[in-house]
């Protein structure tokens, strides 16, 4: 059985209306094309000293990091990022949650256990296959104030998955001692590529869903950069956008989907 790892970000929510939660699901073969492409990106965009050595670019990627100065460089990394879907390298959904709808209030309760529910609902939802799940959320999503049990998680995550996946399986090819949840472990965003490339998408698609384009102080490199995000999604001939309120987009390879709770006492959709 394949092993995939699942890397996740969510939005620094204050008081916008759509919080958003993103992911990444890549095939542990596939971890090497990804960091191997950052690495030539960074190589390309160093510099050189006065004394002739030469330095890689050594910051890190980051939506709140956006300006003029590195445009170029973001731009050839979501260039990267839409052609590692492209190519099947890796897949990703971000989760928009409405922070205004009674139903996800009821449901989530995002000042207390809320992150552990939404946490779970990325997971669950957008794993689709019968396989080994690595799970590396960004050490920031588990702040003192929103803290998410990882290991209730895990158990949970774990249970569901097994009713998912284990009808598909013979029991012969079942995974064995952990089951399909190998590990959940936060991880710093500064220390791998795949959080530093969706915090980046996720960022541009929370200044489009929350309006924030709009601003009278909005960033004009943000802005340039959402829309040429923006532009990738819906030039691919492989994503189907939908949505007035707030886009949509549906695809086998990038997803954005509104959650909706179907009620606020199980843990589904």
């Amino acid at each position: 059985m394949r092993t995939i790892r699942i890397y996740s970000d969510e939005s620094r929510h204050k008081n916008e209306r759509f919080l958003l939660l993103a992911g990444i699901w890549v095939p542990e073969e596939n971890v090497q094309i990804v960091e191997d492409s950052i690495l030539a990106l960074r190589q390309k965009y160093g510099y050189t000293n006065s004394t002739g050595k030469k330095t890689d670019f050594l910051g890190e990627f980051k939506w709140t990091k956006v300006s003029d100065k590195y445009m170029p460089i973001y731009k050839e990394l979501v260039d990267l990022f839409f052609e590692w879907t492209n190519q099947d390298v890796l897949r990703s959904c971000t989760m928009l949650v409405d922070t205004q709808d009674p139903m996800v209030v009821a449901h989530s309760n995002i000042k207390k256990e809320g992150y552990f529910k939404l946490l779970y609902q990325l997971y669950y939802h957008n794993s689709h296959i019968p396989a080994i799940y690595k799970i590396f959320p960004d050490r920031i999503t588990n702040p003192t104030q929103r803290k998410v049990n990882f290991e209730t998680l895990d158990s949970c995550l774990e249970a569901a998955l097994h009713k998912k996946f284990a009808p598909l399986l013979n029991p012969t090819d079942r995974p064995s001692i952990r089951g399909f949840i190998n590990n959940i472990t936060p991880i710093d965003s500064k220390s791998t590529p795949f959080i530093q490339s969706i915090d980046v998408i996720m960022g541009a698609l929370g200044y489009l869903q929350n309006g924030l384009f709009r601003k009278p102080d909005a960033k004009k490199a943000k802005v340039e950069l959402m829309k040429y995000i923006f532009n990738k999604i819906a030039l691919s001939g492989a994503i189907k956008i939908s949505g007035k309120t707030f886009y949509v987009a549906k695809s086998t390879k990038f997803n954005i989907w509104l959650f909706r709770p179907r009620n606020k006492k199980g843990p589904q959709e």
